[in-house]
């Protein structure tokens, strides 16, 4: 289950990211769910920072831990926040997520109360993508058309 205000609940969410990207998700999921989303952690790297800083802190957490389940929620695959991030995955009670979006944090808050299990993954992932859409001017001209 996720984590609620005064809980010790059994997962740990992170959302992780260059720059301040992080702290905007969080506050924009916020927005949406409420206190649902204060116990989500940020982690957001800056330029004067070592990613490896972080490393050694979640892997401590993790090892002192490991009845709770922790998911990172990274901005890029293969930058170094997902980087790191990802070389606790050693662990069996971690899961790294990259390309995050709104769409997959709500629903890993409102869809998976529980563990995320191997058939949650793949509709956790494909929800994500289906929030990736384009729009142009030809759409709309489309859709107008149809209508009449």
């Amino acid at each position: 289950m996720h984590k609620k205000k005064g809980d010790n609940s059994l997962r740990k969410i992170t959302i992780a990211s260059h720059g301040e990207f992080a702290k905007g998700l969080k506050h924009s999921i916020s927005l949406i769910v409420g206190k649902l989303a204060d116990d989500i952690h940020t982690f957001c790297l800056y330029p004067s920072q070592s990613p490896m800083d972080f490393k050694e802190q979640i892997e401590q957490e993790i090892k002192q831990h490991p009845e709770h389940e922790y998911v990172f929620l990274c901005d890029i695959k293969g930058g170094s926040v997902h980087t790191v991030c990802s070389q606790p995955c050693a662990y069996e009670n971690v899961k790294v997520f990259s390309g995050t979006n709104m769409n997959l944090v709500l629903d890993l808050l409102l869809s998976c109360p529980d563990t995320i299990e191997t058939e949650n993954r793949e509709i956790l992932l494909e929800n994500a993508r289906e929030g990736i859409t384009l729009m142009t001017r030809d759409d709309l001209v489309e859709k107008k058309d149809e209508e009449f």
